[in-house]
């Protein structure tokens, strides 16, 4: 245990010691870039004093001169005088600084024993990495009035050193190259190295003495205690019986001071330990109980999702949060028949156990009458009375039931005192959908509720929610409210029904915070995608020859959409009759296209023919009296006539200078 201790307090020294040699090393490298940038920047500004910017550009072009051999020559006194690495001047490329020209270049290889070679008058190459093609850049356009680069990492067999970069400009103040001086940083590194050997030596003999004193002060004084103390712990915990006094065992108080409770405490542990034998035992009891009962509650609705996963026209998604282990509010959806689906909301009044128990009832007395058929108000009427006949406890829920006619839309509901839904219309936002709202069930019998309608298009939501989520409240108090819940709606409006929900949830735990929860919260969403719409399209000349290719593009999109051969057999002898009058008739002498669209829309087929020909509407002639024998009957018209008997339904319109002739067949 000594060793432990001990062992714990050198590391900490040790890692102390680390945060100062890192801290200090980094301080130490800080500074004295900081005073290598400060005075290699001083050079480069004397250094640029000894170029002739205006005359770059003619050094480039007509080579050495006078001039040229003489900045040259200063240039190279001033590289060795300075003892730097390199001075150079270079003519960067503007068009993207990814080459220089070399215009001077002094070289001191006695520096750092490195083994540069000169760069002659013109040499060319392309710019070292990405950090001086910025450098170079930000030179040449004045944003900067110089530049400093560090290089410490590979370098080749190469000292660290510093490059700092100023502009060379004409005496119009053009920036026309750069002056670059390079310089070693030996001292860096020589100066660090004494640092961190100083600091290591002074780690080890600091942790050496703190490891003699810990173990003669510690053993004595703070571990043996300890070791006595956590003996008697260890034993109580093994035996529950009570031991010998500790007493005083140690000149620190505190340490005494525990002793003196571990006594204390065995004798009140015996007392709590025989209390709360009796108190689990009841406890449990009741936790089993309310476990089984959130199981009941949690299988009584639907929480399996996607809940219809075959079904495409809509998408449906519902949660329950209880404030308690189980909650008085509940929801409920299932299909009544393929086209209808039920929808139902509810939350009782009180919480817990008996809130739950009426929460029960009432969702399987709602779900069997609806199951029965009738409308919602009647529904309602049905299960308020049977609720009112055995309600002794005077309990009550708010309810709304809707019923969604899936080909339609159409969503007939009853609200019988709960909140009013939110809808989303399509590309729009969440809004309340305000209807009048009729008693509470349970509070008084033979009460009529009346139905309202709400219209759902295709991309529409509804979402349904108990008074748990507006009334949510965090710790000053301060609601949520109806607003701030078609806030939080209008952040997720255009996600699926599920990430609509999950994204509520987040917002009222944000709002929330660290209170509790007041209230159960129950919500319910669905999106409306309508039924779909199948159509297949051709567009050809007008004549009897393309008869064939109609008859075949009809038959393929019946064929693709499960079409009997019984009716297909129908639909192919009307649409012959409707496709040779338009290819006769429709353009007289001349030729014109017709168009034919094969359309299902939820089992109904229905055909179209479109024309740019003379307009004519056969449904104005009337039916021939087929009881006369056929020299007696007028000819003409039997052609529609079989049409119409052929189909369930035929609609003509002439429309933007087209005659459009609809036939529907019902499978």
């Amino acid at each position: 245990m000594i060793f432990n201790v001990v062992s714990a307090v050198i590391l900490l020294i040790i890692v102390f010691s680390l945060l100062v040699s890192a801290i200090g090393y980094i301080s130490f490298t800080n500074s004295f870039k900081r005073e290598y940038s400060t005075s290699t920047y001083n050079m480069a500004e004397t250094a640029v004093t000894l170029v002739n910017g205006d005359s770059i550009d003619s050094y480039l072009a007509n080579g050495e001169n006078e001039e040229y051999l003489l900045s040259k020559t200063r240039l190279d006194t001033y590289c060795q005088k300075m003892k730097v690495s390199i001075v150079y001047v270079i003519k960067v490329d503007t068009s993207d600084y990814g080459s220089f020209k070399s215009v001077f270049n002094s070289v001191n290889n006695s520096v750092d024993n490195t083994e540069y070679t000169p760069w002659e008058l013109g040499f060319e190459r392309e710019t070292t990495n990405d950090e001086y093609r910025e450098d170079y850049r930000a030179l040449y356009e004045k944003e900067i009035e110089y530049a400093t680069v560090y290089r410490t990492r590979n370098l080749k067999n190469v000292h660290p050193h510093i490059t700092t970069l100023v502009p060379v400009k004409d005496s119009k103040g053009n920036v026309v190259s750069l002056l670059c001086i390079q310089r070693p940083m030996r001292e860096l590194r020589e100066g660090r190295t004494p640092y961190l050997i100083n600091v290591a030596l002074s780690t080890v003999i600091l942790a050496i003495l703190v490891a003699i004193s810990y173990i003669i002060y510690i053993r004595k004084e703070f571990v043996l205690p300890l070791k006595k103390v956590s003996d008697e712990t260890e034993r109580f915990a093994r035996e529950t019986i009570q031991g010998e006094s500790l007493g005083k065992i140690s000149k620190i108080e505190e340490i005494s001071s525990l002793a003196f409770s571990i006594d204390e405490m065995e004798r009140k542990m015996l007392s709590y330990i025989d209390n709360l034998t009796a108190v689990t035992s009841e406890k449990e009891r009741i936790g089993a109980e309310l476990s089984i009962a959130s199981t009941i509650q949690e299988n009584s609705i639907p929480n399996i999702f996607p809940a219809f996963p075959e079904r495409r026209d809509f998408d449906i998604y519902a949660s329950m949060t209880p404030a308690k282990e189980v909650g008085g509010d509940f929801y409920n959806f299932f299909l009544v028949d393929d086209d209808h689906l039920a929808m139902c909301i509810a939350d009782v009044s009180g919480k817990g156990i008996p809130a739950a128990l009426f929460m029960m009832v009432t969702n399987i007395l709602i779900s069997d009458r609806t199951h029965m058929g009738g409308s919602p108000a009647e529904i309602m009427t049905f299960v308020n009375n049977n609720i009112c006949q055995h309600n002794e406890a005077y309990m009550f829920v708010t309810v709304w039931l809707g019923i969604l006619e899936v080909s339609t839309g159409k969503i007939t509901a009853v609200n019988a005192g709960h909140d009013d839904p939110a809808i989303y219309r399509k590309n729009g936002e969440f809004e309340l959908t305000e209807s009048k709202h009729a008693l509470v069930v349970g509070a008084m019998e033979n009460i009529k509720y009346s139905n309202y309608e709400i219209q759902l298009n295709k991309g529409d939501k509804l979402f349904m929610y108990t008074d748990g989520l507006p009334e949510a409240t965090d710790k000053d108090n301060r609601m949520l409210s109806t607003g701030g819940m078609l806030a939080a709606l209008n952040k997720c409006k255009d996600e699926k029904p599920e990430s609509i929900l999950k994204s509520i949830k987040l917002s009222v735990d944000e709002f929330v915070g660290d209170a509790p929860q007041f209230d159960d919260l129950t919500m319910m969403c669905i999106e409306y995608n309508g039924m779909e719409n199948n159509m297949d399209s051709l567009t050809l000349e007008a004549t009897n020859d393309n008869l064939d290719k109609v008859l075949a593009f009809i038959d393929t999109a019946l064929e693709k959409y499960g079409c009997s051969m019984k009716d297909q057999m129908k639909i192919d002898l009307s649409a012959e009759e409707i496709f040779v009058n338009i290819a006769n008739y429709a353009y007289g002498d001349n030729t014109g296209n017709a168009e034919i669209t094969v359309e299902n829309n939820g089992g109904a087929f229905s055909v179209t023919f479109i024309d740019s020909g003379t307009p004519y509407n056969p449904l104005e002639k009337a039916d021939p009296d087929i009881t006369l024998s056929a020299e007696e009957r007028q000819i003409g018209g039997l052609g529609i006539f079989l049409v119409k008997k052929n189909m369930d339904s035929v609609s003509y319109e002439y429309k933007d200078g087209k005659n459009i002739f609809t036939m529907t067949k019902n499978i």
